[in-house]
């Protein structure tokens, strides 16, 4: 955890297209979510609100996870990312408003593959909900390191709820079904992973967290 060391003003988003979600219902969403029982257990429950809030349920090309973002007011960027090893941040800072027009901001590492990149922002977005009280707080970081999270009770759950919802495990086990009828074991993983839009790696961590046979992580 802690502050970003560097960053550069490369956006994600580039959508000029104004949301057009209430900024108030947004934060009464968000509000009513921290009042929830959350814990890791509670994620595929949290993330499928978060679907149904933005009425989500065609995830052929990925879930919208920049559009999700936007949503909650976040200004979204890609950038050379120090040190090694970091993949995303999230940060809600007063003196972001004047530079980036909003007080919260959040950035992936440009190098990373597109699943990863989109991965890190469904886990930042978790950080966002649960690890952050906008009415008590008015700066809030979180930098996100893959590798040195296993035994950290909020980054598993951040990772929970990133996985449900950007692979519901309805969605996911009715075309796992499809696509195994008549594809390879590799093939079924490249088309899940083409379906979901994420890398490999999260549709092989999905059968394990899933605990389906026969497809090793």
């Amino acid at each position: 955890m802690g502050k970003v060391i560097k960053y550069r003003n490369i956006r994600l988003d580039y959508s000029k297209k104004e949301n057009g979600m209430d900024t108030k219902t947004c934060r009464n969403f968000v509000m009513n979510m921290k009042e929830k029982d959350n814990e890791i257990i509670d994620m595929p429950v949290r993330a499928q609100e978060v679907l149904d809030y933005f009425k989500i349920k065609d995830f052929d090309g990925g879930v919208p996870i920049v559009d999700i973002l936007r949503k909650f007011g976040f200004k979204i960027f890609q950038s050379d990312l120090r040190p090694e090893g970091l993949s995303a941040y999230i940060a809600v800072d007063p003196k972001f408003e004047d530079v980036f027009g909003s007080n919260k901001i959040t950035c992936v590492h440009v190098a990373d593959n597109v699943g990863h990149k989109r991965f890190a922002l469904a886990h930042e977005l978790a950080h966002y909900l649960f690890d952050f009280n906008e009415d008590k707080n008015l700066y809030f970081y979180d930098t996100y390191f893959p590798q040195n999270e296993e035994d950290i009770f909020i980054e598993q759950r951040a990772n929970q709820f990133a996985a449900n919802l950007l692979m519901p495990e309805n969605k996911f086990r009715e075309k796992l079904e499809e696509y195994r009828k008549d594809k390879g074991k590799a093939d079924t993983v490249n088309a899940l992973g083409n379906y979901f839009a994420v890398s490999p790696t999260a549709i092989l961590y999905r059968f394990r967290e899933l605990k389906i046979d026969g497809y090793e992580c």
